[in-house]
């Protein structure tokens, strides 16, 4: 399992979204050197995606945009790069486009960041004219100031909201890694 405790949100100066995935590079040694696809499907979470290691799931009640939500964060850590998916549902669609705004900011607050690409997030059955519905390139350091890269892809269905994270260091990051898993998400026709 992800281990909170063995790099808490306080001490690196990430919200818990960044740490919950910054904590599943602890999982290096369990996942394979390479890169090894394989489809799935997060307990509870009517998405399919692909990970390039075995992820680890874990929950946690978080304040977003004004409301106490179960948001979940299902990732995994292999060849020197992390790969998340974070899941809350709002359980109220007025509530969906302020939370996107919420991850957005957090995405690019939490790593000093400044975003160099943004482009409308293309997941089919996604809800549509979402402003915050974004595929986002990050550049920005990691709490101990190395250059980091991230990848986010920003999405809801109904109540539900996604967000898909790729970081790395700039000199492990690879864009064929956190393109295959951008590109993976899949999620159920409707909504």
């Amino acid at each position: 399992m992800l281990n909170l405790h063995q790099r808490p949100c306080s001490q690196r100066g990430w919200s818990w979204p960044v740490a919950l995935a910054v904590s599943a590079t602890s999982l290096l040694g369990a996942c394979s050197p390479t890169l090894n696809w394989r489809e799935t499907r997060p307990k509870d979470i009517d998405i399919l995606l692909t990970f390039p290691c075995k992820p680890q799931q874990i929950a946690q009640t978080v304040q977003l945009a004004g409301s106490m939500v179960k948001m979940s964060m299902t990732g995994c850590a292999t060849d020197d790069m992390t790969f998340a998916l974070a899941h809350a549902d709002m359980k109220d669609a007025t509530k969906v486009s302020a939370a996107l705004a919420a991850l957005h900011q957090a995405a690019v607050r939490n790593v000093a960041g400044i975003v160099t690409q943004s482009q409308p997030a293309d997941v089919a059955h996604a809800t549509r004219g979402l402003a915050d519905a974004l595929d986002l390139k990050i550049a920005g350091k990691s709490p101990t100031g190395q250059p980091l890269r991230e990848r986010v892809v920003l999405f809801a269905q109904g109540t539900q909201v996604f967000q898909a994270t790729t970081f790395a260091s700039s000199s492990h990051y690879k864009d064929e890694a956190a393109q295959t898993f951008a590109n993976s998400i899949r999620l159920p026709g409707g909504g």
